[in-house]
Formats: structure tokens, sequence, C-alpha cells
């Protein structure tokens, strides 16, 4: 098939023009484990997840054939009068897994249109009860989807200051980013003090909060940025002493990425909502969850003319194909008793990360679960980051894609989302070409 026009008429998400242009995306062809071929026969070890989606690594056979079956049967149909046998399936499959007090699920596209339904159940929520609570809070360096909704309780700089300036940004407070404590604290003897200002923005508009979104112990798009469950508790603590919603977004950490099968199984709480996406259907199709407890759908249960019901809804919301692949995906989690079957190879995982102190411009190393990040820095002693016009944490990425690695950094910040799947011996072979491609890079570019 010919490529000629293809590359001029793509728009590729989080790429630069030049970078289209200078570095022009391999056409991948098929995959299979941790590994995608490209159209000249390469092997590359995806390192990353693509995107975090590909929980059992690439064309898993169960859910190919789960997919493959539903295909033939049923493309889509309405969730609206009608429901699907997967979508059914699925859903009995959600409710074993998910916290009891979670009984109801709502589906939607992707983990960005989940948080959109988490914010507009929340405001109606408020609404239904009589309340004028209105806005949001969420976490510095927060990241939540795409949407315009989702980017204003959103706070990553480059991509929300100019959406926040046009349209609307919510509050938000200081980052639990523990290498660069807002509160100049240490994680292992702090109080959660990175919260206080969470505390201050209550005691001053607590009455005003409608909920406060949060990314539990993880902060994904910020850069792999880990904290302890200690703050996750005064999280939780906080809003429940001022009446505000919790909303957890395991868009990223859900279904045992972190250890156990939700982040906030670490503290043995219950978000009000939750929002999860990303490997629910192993990589095959998009597919969101909102699920909410039942006193919140308990506002929502009315009769015509009585407004308590849910104006909000997709075309593809339950479709049947997606559904099946996340049934298949479902039962794979139950089958490898994931998380708890992963602590070997986490712990091989957690071992080799530390390896990487051994470069002199690693400031940080952080994990959880079967994630992994470093933070590469000018000066490990002073923290000094590198200028980010040098791009070192592409320059990383672009060697590692050249010796066979399939990275993606977010800034300066190289991280791992290996697929469950990966065993010790990939660990290494993982963790092996980006020690040479960080040696190459230092080496090649005395200047950096």
């Amino acid at each position: 098939m010919p490529y000629s026009n293809g590359f001029d008429r793509l728009w590729l998400p989080f790429t630069y023009d030049s970078d289209m242009r200078d570095y022009p995306p391999r056409i991948v062809e098929r995959g299979s484990g941790l590994y995608v071929y490209d159209n000249t026969g390469r092997r590359i070890m995806d390192a990353v997840g693509s995107w975090w989606v590909s929980s059992f690594g690439h064309c898993h056979p169960r859910i190919v054939a789960a997919v493959r079956e539903q295909a033939g049967r049923l493309d889509h149909v309405l969730m609206a009068g009608f429901v699907s046998e997967p979508t059914m399936r699925l859903t009995a499959h959600l409710a074993d897994l998910l916290p009891a007090e979670l009984t109801r699920i709502f589906y939607s596209d992707d983990g960005s249109t989940a948080v959109e339904a988490a914010l507009k159940i929340a405001l109606q929520y408020h609404a239904l009860r009589g309340s004028k609570r209105s806005a949001f809070v969420g976490l510095g360096s927060g990241y939540h989807g795409d949407t315009l909704g989702a980017m204003s309780v959103s706070s990553i700089p480059a991509y929300h200051t100019l959406f926040h300036e046009r349209f609307r940004k919510h509050h938000a407070v200081d980052s639990p980013y523990c290498y660069r404590c807002p509160a100049g604290k240490e994680a292992a003897t702090c109080e959660a003090e990175c919260m206080d200002s969470l505390a201050k923005l209550f005691d001053e508009c607590g009455e005003t909060m409608a909920g406060c979104i949060f990314e539990p112990l993880l902060q994904g798009a910020a850069g792999m940025r880990v904290y302890p469950p200690k703050v996750l508790r005064r999280i939780f603590a906080l809003c429940e002493s001022y009446g505000v919603l919790t909303i957890a977004d395991e868009v990223a950490t859900g279904f045992g990425r972190t250890g156990r099968m939700f982040a906030c199984d670490h503290i043995g709480q219950v978000p009000d909502i939750m929002c999860l996406a990303k490997g629910l259907t192993g990589g095959f199709a998009p597919m969101g969850i909102t699920a909410v407890k039942e006193r919140i759908y308990g506002e929502f249960r009315g009769i015509p003319g009585s407004g308590r019901i849910l104006y909000h809804g997709h075309s593809f919301t339950g479709n049947p194909i997606a559904a099946a692949a996340a049934c298949a995906t479902m039962e794979l989690l139950k089958e490898h008793r994931i998380p708890e079957s992963l602590e070997k190879v986490t712990a091989h995982f957690r071992a080799g990360l530390e390896g990487f102190r051994d470069h002199e411009a690693v400031g940080d190393i952080r994990s959880i679960g079967l994630i992994g990040a470093i933070e590469l820095v000018k000066d490990r002693k002073t923290k000094e980051p590198f200028p980010p016009a040098l791009r070192v944490g592409f320059s990383v990425a672009q060697a590692a894609l050249a010796n066979g690695l399939l990275v993606r950094p977010l800034g300066d910040v190289v991280y791992f989302f290996p697929a469950f799947v990966i065993t010790e011996s990939e660990i290494d072979e993982m963790f092996g070409i980006l020690h040479r491609s960080i040696e190459e890079v230092f080496h090649v570019t005395p200047h950096i």
C-alpha cells in the first residue's frame, strides 16, 4: 500500500511539526506480546504499553478470539433501551472486581470521557440535593484528559495554561511531588504537609466545592510522580470533613497496575466516584467507566419530568466489541491472579531500576507496582534540571528506539509501563537497552 500522501495528511498527538518531519513515525504492521514490528520487519520492545493500555501485551490470543467472535455476531447497538450480552457480562466481571460500595457503572469511550461523566454526575448530584456547590479542586500537575472539562481540573502548564486562560480553570493545590516537595519535607518523615494547601483551600471556600479529583498514589503525565499513602489518606479525610466528593482518576492505575487491584486499595478507602479506562480492554478498543456509590446514583432515581436523569451519553457507549475485549481481559486478570502473581517480577523490576543510580544524570528513581521512572537532571546534588531546549529525555528516547526499545519520555523523565506478561529476562533486556542508550546520548552530546 503506498504511503506517499499519508505523512503529509497526518496530525499526530503531542508531536511538534518539525519532529514529524525530522523523526517521521514508524509504520507498525503487527504486534505480539511485548513487541511491535514495523514495515521493515524490525522488532521493537514496547516498554510503555503503547500509552499504558496493553496490559497483557499486543494481540493476546484470548482477547483476539473474543473480539473476532463478537465482531461476527454484533458490531454495535445503542445503549438506550438496549444492551448487549458482552456488556452485561462485563458489568458482572466489574462487580466482582470493584469495591462493593461502587454499585453503579456508567460506560463511555475513554479516560477523558469517564472524567467528563464524573464531573457532570458530581455537579448534578449536588444540584439535585439543593446545593449550589459547583467548583472542583485537583492536585497541581494533575492530568485527567484532553477534553475541555477534564482539562479544567488538570494542571500541567504546557498542556493546560492556554485553555485555562480561554475556557475555565478550577482550583489546583500543591502537587505531592516528593522529589521536589513543595513543603520542603522528606517523604519518609513527613506528615503529608503538601496537603496543607488543600486544607487551606477548603477552609476558605470548602462550601463551594463539588468534588476533589486526584490520581491516587501516582501522577502519571506529570512524570510518574509516586507519592505515599499518607498523602492519599489526608486527601480523603479532608474531603470527608468538608462534604466534598472524592473522584479517583484510576484511568492509569486501575486493574492491578500498582500492586493492588486499584490504587485506592492501598489505603482501604473507596472514593465516591472512580474513573477507569486504559488497560480495561487490554489495548484492543477504547472504553471508559465511571463507577459511583449507590447514594450518588440514588439522587438520580426519578420519573419522567422529575429532572432526575443523567442527560449524558456517547454513540459507542457499552460497545459490544469493546466489552468483549474487556471481558477477556478481566478473565485474564482473574486467571493470572493479577496483581498477586506479579510480586516476584515486580521485585526484579524494582531492583533493576536501582541500577540506574550509577548514571550521574539520574536524580530520582521512583516506582509503584509495575510502573517505574527515572528523572534525569543536570546536577543530582542540587536537583537542577536540564534546560528544556536540550530535550534530554527526547534524545534518550530516540537513542533507545534506534536500539530497539520504545519509551516515550515525559519531559526529562523516562518511564516504564510494561505489559503484565513481561519476564525477568525481558526486564533485563529492557533496562540494558536504556542503560546503553543513556550512555550513548551523554557520550556523543558533550554539552549535555
